[in-house]
């Protein structure tokens, strides 16, 4: 009777002690998790800063010998867009960016797709002198982060403007120049980087969308 009775306060303490280290590795797992899911968040920020870089520089390169950027405007999925040829054939954007079927070529970020224009540098331009990569589907922090980025000092080259949050290609490409003015309640900043408190700000949207500007 007696050994019964300790076996059974035995018994009582070994499930006290499970469910404690149940509960430890369930705070450890939610944590575990957390930590993953930031760490992910970062390395896809990382990684789609290091494919812009990558792109104005390729760009630049590519087309520094005519002085202009003419015939880099990507605005169709078509295969043979003459655009998306000139990007294909040299090399431009990072095979792991693009998507290729039998009819349509597109170009995505860890986030969302990516669209590719000429524009001018100035409102007194007379060629197509400046370029714009057009970001897709950002969360707020990337928006945010890629927003507050000095592009200068990553491309080696002066950046005019950057938008954030335009309602659609359509109706900034082009449309901000030298004097960078803003509306469609977008946000733009002529001055890199934009200031931090600017950028979360205009990032308030699940879905955010950054225009940056390289001349």
């Amino acid at each position: 009777m007696r050994n019964l009775k300790i076996k059974n306060n035995e018994s009582g303490r070994s499930m006290i002690e499970m469910l404690g280290v149940l509960a430890i590795i369930g705070v450890l797992s939610v944590g575990g998790i957390a930590g993953y899911s930031k760490a992910m968040m970062k390395y896809r920020i990382n990684k789609t800063i290091e494919q812009i870089t990558l792109i104005a520089g390729n760009v630049r390169t590519f087309f520094a010998p005519q002085r202009s950027y003419e015939g880099l405007y990507c605005g169709s999925d078509n295969i043979d867009d003459s655009c998306n040829n000139i990007i294909r054939k040299a090399k431009l954007v990072p095979d792991e960016m693009i998507t290729v079927t039998a009819t349509t070529f597109n170009m995505n970020t860890p986030f969302g797709s990516l669209m590719i224009a000429n524009d001018l540098k100035t409102s007194s331009s007379s060629i197509f002198d400046a370029f714009i990569l057009s970001l897709y589907g950002l969360s707020t922090e990337a928006c945010v982060d890629i927003a507050s980025q000095d592009w200068r000092s990553n491309t080696g080259d002066a950046i005019i403007n950057l938008v954030v949050n335009a309602t659609s290609a359509g109706q900034h490409l082009g449309q901000y120049i030298d004097s960078c003015t803003s509306s469609n309640n977008d946000v733009c900043a002529k001055d890199m980087p934009m200031d931090i408190d600017k950028a979360v700000a205009a990032c308030n949207r699940e879905d955010n969308s950054i225009d940056i500007k390289f001349y």
